[in-house]
Formats: C-alpha cells, structure tokens, sequence
C-alpha cells in the first residue's frame, strides 16, 4: 500500500509541475503576444451609438460578473492543474511541439487579444486559417487532438484568458480577426459591444447548424439580456452555464461561434459584404438539366445580355450517361434538373420516392462530382418551398433571416434535404451557391397562374385583398445568376422582384394590358375570406391565390449586385406577351 501511495504521490507531484510550469510559460506567452503584435490596438465604434462607456454598464456587468469569472477560474486552474499537466504530456508525445495554440481574437468594442487552446492539430497546420477551410482538415488532427475536441478539453487553457479578463464565463464566441462577415453582423446587433465568452447564448442554441447572421442575432438577444439589468443579465448567464454543462455531457462541446467544423458554415446569407463584380469575365458554365424552363432562358439571356462572356453547354441528367461526362473543363455548374411541385394529395409512395431522388440524390451526386473533378463553383436551385406552404389568409407575416425552414410536404423535403447535403461539400475550393427564390413567371413559364389571368381578362370586378406576394421575374432570375456566375463565390440567396405585391395588383396589372377594364372591390373580400376557411381543393386555392407569401425584401439586396433589371408592371406586359 506504501508503495502505491509513494507512486500516486509521485505521478500527482509531476502533473501539478508540469501544469505550474505550463501555466507559466501560458502567462508569459500571453503578455509578450500583446506587445509584440502591432495589430493588437482598439477599434472603437465612434459615432455609431453603442454603449463604449463603463458608466453606462448594470452593477452586474460591471462588477458582478468580473467577481463570478475569477472566482470561477480560480477555482477551476487550481482543480484543473493535474489535467492540465496530463494534457500536455499527451500532446508533446503525439506530435511534438507547443503546448498551446493561439490565435488572433476580436474582444470587446472590437479589441483584439491571444485566445488560447489546447494545440489539437498537427505543427504543420496553417495557422489562423478555420478548421472548415482548410482541405481535408481530419488530415491535420492529431490522435489526442481528436479525444480533446470531441469532450471540448481543447478549450481548457481559456479558463486563463477568463482569469485575466481577456473572456467572461458567458458571452458571444470571440470570432477570428477576419471573419469580417460574422463581426459586421453582430455590429448590427451591437454583439460587438460585451466581452466575448467561452460559451454563449448562440451555442447552446444550434452551434454549427446555425447560419451567420441567426447566430450573430442570438448573440444580439444575449446583448440585450446582459445590457437590460443586473438581474436579467445574471439570470441569462445562469440559463447559459448550465445548459453549457448539459451540452457537454452529451459530447456536443463548446464549438467555435464561426469557426465550427461543419462546411456548411463557410456558407453564409448573402455576400455579407460588398463584391465587386468582372462582366467581362469568361465562364464556361455547364447546365445540368436539359429543356427546363430556367436553364432553357438563362442561355438565351447570358447570350443576348453577355455574348462575349459566357460559353454554356447543357447536359441531359434523364439517364446515367451524365455520369460520364466531364465536368473539368467548366467554371461552374448551374443545376436546374429537378421534378416540379405537384399535387401532393395525389402522389403514391413510389412517386414519393421519385422526388427524392431526383430532387435529392440526383443534386447531391452531380455536386459531389463536380466537386471531385475540380469545378470551382455549384449553384443549386432550392425553392421557397423548404419553408413551407406560406400561403395563408389567416397568417400575415414575412419569411426572414431569422425565419427556419419547415417543409410541410415531401416536395419541399426533398428540396430541403438537398439544399443541406450539396452545402456539406463546400470548402475554400468549391463554392455553393443556393438560391430560394418564390414564384418564379415569365412568358412560357409554370410559374404562371393561367387562371388568375383569365379571371382578370373576364370580369368586371375582382376582389381587393391586401396581401403580400414575393415573385421573381424570370430575367430578374436570369441576371442574377450570371452576376453570380461571374463572382463565382458561394451563398444562400433569395432573389425577388424589388416589389412585393398584391394578387389584386397583379390582376389589375394583367388586366391593364389587355385592356381590359377592371374594378377591385373591398365589398368581395369577405367572400374570400369566407372561401379560404372551405374544406378542400376550394380552400386550397383561396389560399394560395391570396395568401400572402413574401420575403423580407432586406433579405433580397446584396451590395454590388443590381440584378432587378425589370420592374412589375414591365414585367406583366412581357409574361402577357403585349
């Protein structure tokens, strides 16, 4: 018993010597960083209305939470030093090298700071560059790095940055010096404003599964909590903690606010910054999907608009010859090839399986393709639809960025559950671009509504429904995507018309042009209401006619791209063919 007591004494002497000696190298490394590194300065926010003075903080902010942060890591350095050591031996015996890894944080009011890591990757890894944008990044992990990430014991060392205020306990993940997209959206929740935490509100509510600007905006509600008194601060932190502790304990772990392992994270709304644009730059783009509609008239347009700058073939995807083909000689992929919404009441179980896929398997495999044969750029036509059947007299509202898609049929399922499997291919070589527009009309197209358009040819008077309709004009469609193309950058878009309208606008618009005389009539509107309650196809209808429909249009604007080239009223002459 002596004997083993004298050895456990030994190994615990050990590992508190390695931690004391590896807490003071983290020590010392940390303030020589922030005097060697010259980008280490504050960036204020002057002249744009947040809160920068302490005066104006809660007693909890200011105080209360700077008591709990030491107290907490204090505590947890002391306990923690024997798994600290144990750590570090493990790491130096796996791939010699630094313990710790750092890299270049934004703090508060834009600050920047060392925020330190357990060393999880090999010593030959870029540095500073996110895990999901290094390729083939599992390359890079080493055999301890893996345990350490799965359980989060790679965040441990940050217990440090807590200890010396550089963190809090809670707060938004400080992003990487340049994650500009992720900063510029939490400017706009004034996330920015509070110091960065080791968890926050934003990853104990979706992590990696969560698109930029969602969680810069979950960040903004943690913002508002803190800043709106002690008590609601203390209480948000609280919920926080513990639910950090849960996560844990089922392995989800403490993920970067950002910086997460899931490809589809690099993927963002938007641009989330100005881009500049090259027309006169060359694609050769191939369109998958022989004879459809949109493909069929972004060929025409891109070679009417843009003769010089676009070389396209088109490839029939109707047999597994596609599969033959080479894709190495094209810029871009624009895949249309895809079985259109039907009648979901009417479709059996094999028809069902059908949709996806087509709609599915058919997208993911020619994306996984033209990502194996080094196409730059993959650009997926999702559909309003993955958010559900909108269409809805009793509803009023707009689909925003916060807004969650929820496929009410299989034909919006299969569309969703592409949407998410082609964004998992996405690294710093192969851009997916997503786009969900609404309805798409035009002369010739599905998208449409014959019905709407003789019922505004025939009858004197039509109802007048203030609703709200977002609907995408085909060569607004066509101009976007070529600007894309000519990007040849990555997102999730949802194009529309610059105006939402009215179905009673529309009937009046289709009217006008066949000169036609029309009265629209409030007098009509409670039949309609009345209508849409029916049970069946005739509800059905009402609904979708006259429901409202619409993306925010904030959702629709993406600086350095003009591609609503064709107003509505336009629009309705050319679809109506005058």
């Amino acid at each position: 018993m002596k004997k083993k007591t004298k050895k456990a004494l030994l190994i615990t002497g050990l590992s508190l010597g390695a931690a004391y000696a590896g807490l003071s190298i983290l020590a010392k490394h940390s303030r020589d960083k922030q005097k060697e590194d010259p980008d280490l300065k504050v960036q204020t926010y002057e002249d744009q209305g947040i809160r920068l003075s302490p005066k104006d903080k809660t007693l909890y902010e200011r105080y209360g939470k700077r008591v709990v942060d030491v107290g907490l890591s204090f505590t947890g350095l002391i306990v923690l030093a024997p798994v600290y050591g144990l750590i570090s031996l493990a790491i130096v015996l796996d791939d010699p090298g630094p313990v710790l890894f750092t890299q270049k944080r934004v703090g508060e009011n834009k600050t920047y700071f060392k925020l330190h890591k357990f060393r999880s990757m090999k010593m030959s890894t870029p540095h500073d560059v996110p895990t999901h944008l290094l390729e083939n990044p599992d390359q890079y992990i080493t055999r301890v790095g893996k345990i350490l990430r799965k359980y989060s014991l790679d965040e441990l060392p940050q217990i440090w940055d807590i200890f010396v205020g550089n963190i809090t306990t809670v707060g938004p993940r400080p992003a990487l010096w340049n994650q500009k997209d992720l900063i510029a959206q939490r400017d706009l929740y004034y996330a920015n404003d509070v110091k960065p935490g080791l968890t926050g509100w934003a990853q104990i509510n979706g992590r990696d599964e969560l698109e930029i600007d969602v969680k810069a905006s979950l960040d903004g509600e943690y913002t508002r909590a803190l800043q709106k008194n002690s008590l609601s601060g203390f209480m948000m932190d609280v919920k926080c903690f513990f639910k950090t502790i849960t996560s844990v304990l089922h392995h989800d772990g403490v993920v970067e606010g950002g910086t997460g392992s899931l490809p589809s994270n690099y993927d963002q709304i938007g641009f989330g910054h100005d881009v500049k644009i090259n027309l006169n730059k060359k694609r050769k783009v191939l369109i998958t999907g022989k004879d459809s509609y949109i493909g069929t008239s972004l060929e025409k347009y891109a070679y009417k608009k843009y003769p010089d700058s676009f070389e396209i073939d088109t490839l029939d995807m109707k047999d597994e010859n596609w599969k033959n083909y080479d894709f190495s000689k094209y810029d871009a992929i624009f895949h249309v090839a895809g079985i259109a919404h039907a009648d979901v009441d009417s479709i059996d179980e094999d028809q069902k399986k059908l949709y996806y896929q087509i709609n599915c398997d058919l997208a993911y495999d020619c994306a996984k393709k033209a990502k194996e044969e080094g196409v730059r750029q993959f650009i997926f036509m999702s559909s309003m639809i993955v958010y559900g059947q909108k269409s809805n007299l009793k509803q009023s509202g707009r689909i925003t960025r916060l807004t969650k898609p929820e496929p009410s049929n299989f034909y919006g399922d299969s569309k969703w559950k592409a949407d998410c499997k082609i964004r998992t291919l996405i690294d710093k070589k192969f851009n997916v671009v997503t786009i969900r527009p609404p309805k798409i009309y035009g002369k010739g197209s599905k998208g449409h509504n014959p019905i709407l358009s003789k019922i505004a040819q025939k009858t004197p008077v039509i109802p007048n429904v203030e609703n709200e309709r977002s609907i995408l004009y085909i060569e607004n469609l066509c101009e976007f995507v070529c600007q894309v193309l000519f990007s040849g950058k990555g997102g999730i878009f949802f194009p529309q018309n610059k105006e939402l309208v009215s179905t009673t606008q529309i009937m009046e618009e289709v009217a006008k042009v066949h000169n036609h005389k029309v009265i629209s009539s409030s007098l009509l509107s409670p039949a309609v209401f009345i209508s849409s309650t029916l049970p069946g196809k005739v509800g059905k209808l009402v609904n979708k006619a006259f429901g409202s429909c619409a993306y925010d249009p904030s959702m629709s604007v993406y600086p350095g791209l003009d591609y609503q080239v064709v107003d509505f009223k336009k629009s309705i002459k050319l679809t109506e063919g005058k």
